[in-house]
């Protein structure tokens, strides 16, 4: 692809992220339960998905059990199953970080905050709905601590731990 298309197909892909349009369920990649990309795959935009929080896959801040491991990976695949199920539209807001850190590592690891919806409906809302997220809600510009998720596992699946 020539380099002044790829500015004109992500332009388009921006415009369409920014005013809550439509957007295919192939123009997105999903990274995690709560992480997606927009564009082609080596130039995505990545995005974190606000107002819930799922399992990590992994993470460079802490290990990972299996046990989380393996909900983080329910939690991608229903979130590609609902890419698929109807109408998506993405919505960028501004993340929760001081101003001085905005479109930097420092802040959201250098992703882009948005809302993601599918058939009108929020994802975030459906993967708390059924237990493959819990609420995250950031202030201006601050988010509180990390789920604690080995906890939240083992109050969600008591029956598990004790096998």
């Amino acid at each position: 692809m020539h380099r002044f298309a790829f500015i004109a197909a992500l332009m388009t892909l921006v415009t369409a992220c920014a005013g809550a349009e439509p957007i295919g369920p192939d123009a997105i990649t999903v990274v995690d339960g709560d992480t997606i990309g927009v564009g082609p795959q080596r130039q995505a935009l990545r995005y974190r998905l606000v107002g819930f929080d799922t399992p990590e896959i992994r993470t460079p801040r802490r290990k990972v059990s299996a046990d989380e491991k393996a909900l983080a990976r329910l939690a991608k695949e229903r979130l590609i199953e609902l890419l698929h199920s109807g109408p998506v539209d993405l919505t960028e807001i501004p993340c929760s970080c001081p101003a001085s850190t905005v479109s930097t590592k420092r802040c959201n690891a250098g992703r882009k905050c948005g809302v993601l919806k599918v058939n009108g409906t929020e994802v975030g809302a459906t993967l708390i709905a059924e237990e493959l997220a819990v609420p995250f809600v950031c202030g201006k510009t601050k988010c509180p601590k990390m789920p604690p998720w080995r906890k939240i596992i083992e109050e969600q699946f008591p029956a598990q731990r004790q096998q």
